[in-house]
């Protein structure tokens, strides 16, 4: 399907609903870096002085940062992109586009600006501008021939608009890059630009003069040696100039430079089949993993929570350890954790008109600190003791003080229009304009004559009329229709609908003073943002500080979430080493759902056991099992206790899953066409740092080829030393390797029995044990019968089963090979558990360990010799 780009520079104005602020409070900092004198006002480069306008929320987020003069954007042609999307060297295509696969987020601008190097090393630089919230990222990424990281790296940013160099793009000859990006993100606009806009010495030079003052210097340093990041932000910010009008305010935005080795790779089709960051069937239902650890109380919590599902980090002792820590203190400090979650740094508003909205927000957001500092006082762990001193009231103070001093005190947030309204005329102080005085004087003797109109018709009419109010017909009436003989209304009601027993109308006389309150709303609007505009020119050099407290809020909302889950729902605090290893960890979405009734199962990967074949019959819960323990990683790394009686993980950098059995009609891609393309892209990148989930490989095809294939695989698998949960029908496959150095084989239990009517009954234990399937149990023939497969269907399938077993017998290794492997196998785990031993943390038990070791060993060996 082909996709047009779009054409127009210039954003299309739409009619006058209301912008939105999003967020709170990262939104309110980033309208410190908008200098325009009105919250949306604006004026062209003559100065001439134009009525403030109202812009649709999707207008005011590419709008909220614009200068008060500018002109359309110079034009920039945009091209038609490819009419098809064939397969590219990735050979990865995403069947969903990223931002539905990784559930719905808030509106919000990104542009993104890629470059990459001409030469042989596959060096790019990408650059990440977040126009709502003042944001900036930029990292430089040494990729391979697949660019896997630099597109993983897009997609979790999620950007709305994506721009190459003219000379990587159509007409002339594409790069690899731009057809991966253009294949596999069909939700981002792609542009184009002049290839002088990526000046790396105006980046650094844009970098110095945007950048907080106090991150100027680490931020100079960071980005040395780093061409192509530092030059595609300076494509970014002009194509943002160029193209909508916006500068910034010199030292006004959070700039950041991050390494692309801090944080795990998750594979895009990983959060759509493990339900990570949605629920596959329903994306309103809560259940999936984002949905579970989602208890936060504060937006900007939200969205730390969630950058941080998307890309878990890896450093231990600076991220991971600390947020166990602070976690294991929330957890055990009652009073603390109670403390924490009462302070509310939320508030509820969401869509808002004007700037005094996001004074007023900023005022509740800062009186709600010197609460969250308190509930912070008993804390002893590193990283709450740092939130608490970022968070102190002094930080804040200021600021607070200044909108005290201008904003009336006991304004608050409101839901209804009406309350929305006085609420901008009234929270400016009287006294510090006469202008805004007298006209807050006309509209209050406006609002009185309106109601004693209300009044004379009531007295008139003898009815009951209420004053009702929204943003569209302003004042207008709600009357019951039994007030009035025969239900009709009197011929001086206008606009009259109804509804039910009701009806809503108003009057000539009250729409002449709808409008001339309007009128003086307006009026009252603009002399109000004088006062507002002079205020956050005040409070605006405290922007960076702000960004920081923001930052630590979020941070302790998010660990906090983490609290709420894990005291309710008796999680442990997981271990961080070398090995995996849980002990009676429960899948977390299920857990939840099912409370008691889940069985919970153990995990065991080292180097030694790596690759896990894991069979079972047909609803025996292997795709569950093997789903869980990338869930639970995630969990761990993310700060978060898990669901088991204990836990240890080793940190993961690239996560791969391959379940689905689904085809892609838009692609003309068969099951198995999708899965051998899925497989292909997950061995090209999987390393000995990896995890990797395959469930049911080869069952699109023959079963003889699918068996051949999923063993070839099996074996490269094998090699990278990636952790691997493979589930499997093929017992074949089970029991080709299971001599294989690094392979462990599983399997789900399930109880047979027979009915009085003599029908087999097939019971699901969910419990996993060593060793795979028996298949002479004949699960599935059983299954059959249980559900009513005429007899001489089963038992001809039943004959057929057992001769081919037979064959198979035959055929397999003398005893002789088969006790040599066996013999190497005894060996090499007797290796891995002396490497454990060595680094046992408790010297008084390895003792007796290593003596049970010895004499298991032994009793082993004999009976090796014996058979």
């Amino acid at each position: 399907m082909s996709r047009q780009r779009h054409r127009s520079n210039t954003l299309k104005r739409k009619q006058p609903l209301g912008f939105a602020v999003h967020s709170l409070p990262d939104e309110l900092l980033s309208h410190l870096s908008n200098p325009s004198t009105g919250a949306a006002e604006f004026h062209n480069r003559s100065s001439r002085s134009v009525r403030p306008l109202l812009f649709d929320a999707a207008d005011f987020s590419e709008y909220a940062h614009s200068t008060v003069s500018s002109s359309p954007g110079v034009s920039r042609p945009s091209t038609t992109r490819p009419p098809t999307r064939a397969t590219t060297a990735s050979g990865r295509k995403s069947r969903a586009s990223a931002s539905t696969i990784l559930g719905q987020s808030e509106s919000e601008t990104i542009i993104c600006a890629v470059s990459e190097a001409r030469g042989v090393t596959r060096s790019v630089g990408v650059a990440f501008v977040n126009v709502t919230l003042g944001k900036v990222t930029m990292s430089q990424i040494c990729d391979n021939q697949s660019y896997f990281k630099s597109i993983h790296e897009i997609q979790m940013n999620k950007p709305t608009r994506i721009i190459f160099m003219s000379t990587a793009c159509p007409p002339s000859r594409p790069s690899t890059l731009y057809d991966l990006v253009n294949n596999l993100i069909p939700e981002a606009r792609i542009d184009l630009y002049d290839r002088a806009a990526w000046a790396a010495s105006s980046g650094l030079d844009l970098l110095r003069n945007l950048a907080f003052e106090t991150d100027v210097s680490p931020l100079t340093v960071a980005i040395q040696e780093k061409y192509y990041a530092t030059s595609s932000v300076c494509a970014a910010m002009k194509y943002i100039e160029h193209q909508f009008a916006i500068t910034f305010v010199p030292h006004s935005l959070r700039i950041s430079y991050q390494p692309s080795d801090g944080t795990m790779m998750i594979d895009i089709s990983a959060f759509q089949s493990l339900e990570i960051m949605q629920n596959a069937r329903d994306p309103k239902s809560k259940e999936s993993l984002f949905g579970l650890l989602n208890q936060t109380t504060t937006p900007m919590g939200t969205r730390m929570l969630r950058r941080n599902m998307l890309q878990p980090p890896t450093h231990v002792e600076a991220v991971v350890r600390p947020r166990h820590d602070a976690l294991e203190e929330l957890t055990t400090n009652e009073e603390l954790f109670q403390d924490v979650r009462r302070v509310n740094t939320n508030n509820d508003l969401r869509h808002v008109e004007e700037q005094i909205n996001q004074v007023l927000m900023m005022k509740s957001f800062f009186e709600a600190i010197p609460e969250l500092y308190q509930a912070l006082v008993p804390a002893r762990s590193p990283l709450l003791t740092k939130a608490r001193d970022i968070c102190h009231p002094e930080i804040t103070g200021r600021a607070l003080h200044r909108i005290r001093q201008v904003i009336e005190a006991d304004v608050t947030f409101t839901r209804s229009p009406l309350d929305l309204r006085n609420q901008r005329t009234f929270a400016v102080k009287a006294g510090i304009s006469g202008m805004l005085d007298v006209a807050r004087q006309t509209y209050k003797e406006l609002t009185e004559e309106i109601h004693k109109h209300v009044d004379e018709l009531n007295e008139r009419f003898k009815s009951a009329a209420a004053l009702k109010f929204d943003n569209g017909r302003k004042y207008w009436l709600r009357i019951k229709a039994s007030d009035f003989d025969g239900g009709q209304l009197p011929g001086c009601f206008v606009n009259v609908v109804r509804k039910r027993d009701k009806f809503e109308c108003q009057t000539l006389d009250l729409i002449k003073l709808n409008l001339r309150l309007s009128d003086t709303s307006n009026e009252v609007v603009i002399r109000s943002d004088a006062v507002i505009d002079e205020l956050i020119a005040d409070i605006r050099l405290e922007a960076p500080q702000f960004f920081r407290v923001c930052e630590s809020v979020a941070l302790v909302d998010m660990i906090a979430s983490f609290g709420q889950l894990a005291t309710t729902r008796d999680y442990v605090k997981p271990e961080v080493a070398g090995t995996l290893a849980l002990k009676a960890a429960r899948h977390p979405i299920r857990d939840k759902m099912h409370g008691a009734e889940f069985i919970p199962n153990d995990y065991y990967s080292t180097e030694q056991y790596c690759f896990h074949i894991v069979t079972g019959s047909n609803m025996s819960g292997k795709s569950t099992y093997i789903r869980s323990i990338a869930l639970l990683q995630i969990m761990a790394q993310i700060g978060s206790f898990v669901p088991a009686e204990y836990a240890a993980f080793s940190i993961i950098h690239q996560m791969f899953a391959r379940v689905s059995m689904d085809d892609s009609i838009e692609s003309n891609l068969s099951t198995f066409s999708v899965e051998m393309q899925e497989m292909a892209f997950i061995l090209r990148n999987i390393n000995d740092r990896s995890l990797a989930i395959v469930d049911e490989l080869g069952r699109g095809t023959s079963s003889s080829d699918g068996l051949a294939i999923a063993i070839a695989m099996s074996e490269a698998l094998i090699q990278s030393k990636a952790s691997v949960w493979f589930a499997t029908h093929f017992i074949e496959l089970a029991r080709a390797l299971a001599e294989r150095p690094g392979v462990l084989n599983l399997h789900l239990l399930a109880c047979n029995t027979v009915t009085p009517d003599g029908l087999p009954q097939i019971t699901m234990l969910y419990k996993v044990d060593s060793g795979y399937m028996d298949d002479e149990i004949h699960y599935g023939i059983n299954l059959a019968r249980a559900v009513g497969l005429p007899k001489s269907f089963t038992d001809k399938a039943e004959e057929v089963a057992n001769y081919l077993r037979t064959k198979r017998a035959a055929n397999q290794q003398s005893s002789e090979s088969r006790s040599l492997m066996a013999r190497r196998r005894l060996i090499l785990n007797l290796h891995e558990a002396l490497k454990q031993a060595k680094d046992a943390t408790d010297p008084s038990v390895l003792p007796g360990y290593l003596q049970r070791l010895q004499e298991q060993f032994i009793t082993r060996m004999e009976e090796l010799d014996q058979k």
